[in-house]
């Protein structure tokens, strides 16, 4: 029998676990990139494709849309990896860094629940990418970007004291001013050095900011804790033209055994993109 040097490099088990982004009831904006319909049923049919874990993309803990949201997972009985704030920025406007006052206070607030959320349901904590907001130009650089660092240190303090992380996910130039590349991200959670705040990282946003995605791992080492994949096009991995074997070779690298949390536009409709994606995945892990 030949087997193929491909087979040989990733023959060995990496520790690596997959998830999926899943949004609960009350998320219903088309522009979140996860999952919606049924939530129940949605868990229920990704566990039984065999995900380990997913992600729960939530608007408001406390919207009556979303009450039955952990009595489904200790139903179902599958592990909530991470909670995702952006639909909070998707459908209501919110976020932690903005010029409206009101607003800046509401997303903290917003971000206080999710981190309550994310004990609840034993996740590891909550994402912050366009939920965190964007600086202001001109005259308000400065203190906008006092903003920024008061939200995410005040964030990282709520998280910390209840044993969780807030995870800065480094996001496109085109959406935010603050952290787009990985080497970015990295350099930021140095400098905060907080027990609070913690880099994650996406193939999507990767592709279109960092010079070479494996390059971009490997810089980020042991800070990186958490993975999103999405391939270019924001599909299925194995969609676009991101080669996830350099990527996950990278990841193996650093020694990453976290997740890889699939977090895609759900085409051509979700049951085929979630088994697309765990099919092409479970080759390199």
């Amino acid at each position: 029998m030949v087997v193929s040097l491909y087979e040989l490099e990733y023959s060995e088990p990496s520790g690596m676990k997959l998830g999926y982004v899943i949004a609960t009831p009350e998320v219903r904006s088309p522009r979140m990139p996860g999952v919606r319909g049924v939530f129940a049923d949605n868990l229920k049919y990704l566990k039984d494709l065999g995900y380990d874990a997913v992600e729960v993309a939530m608007r408001d803990p406390n919207d009556p849309e979303a009450k039955n949201v952990v009595a489904d997972f200790e139903r179902i009985g599958l592990t909530a990896a991470m909670i995702g704030s952006a639909p909070s920025e998707f459908q209501d406007g919110v976020m932690l860094c903005h010029p409206d006052q009101s607003i800046r206070d509401e997303g903290a607030k917003r971000l206080r629940m999710l981190i309550d959320m994310s004990v609840r349901l034993g996740a590891m904590g909550v994402n912050i990418g366009r939920f965190r907001g964007t600086r202001s130009v001109g005259d308000l650089w400065e203190v906008s970007t006092g903003w920024m660092h008061d939200a995410m240190k005040a964030g990282g303090d709520y998280a910390a004291e209840k044993g969780v992380k807030i995870y800065l996910e480094p996001y496109n130039r085109y959406e935010t001013n603050f952290v787009n590349t990985v080497g970015q991200g990295a350099e930021y959670v140095s400098e905060m050095n907080h027990p609070g705040i913690a880099l994650m990282i996406d193939t999507c946003w990767m592709n279109s900011e960092d010079a070479s995605l494996p390059g971009a791992v490997l810089f980020g080492g042991d800070l990186i804790e958490y993975v999103q994949i999405a391939d270019s096009n924001r599909c299925y991995p194995g969609a676009g033209h991101i080669h996830f074997g350099d990527v996950i070779r990278a990841l193996r690298q650093i020694n990453y055994k976290g997740y890889l949390t699939v977090q895609i536009d759900q085409k051509p409709e979700f049951k085929i993109a979630a088994e697309k994606s765990i099919n092409y995945l479970r080759g390199y892990i």
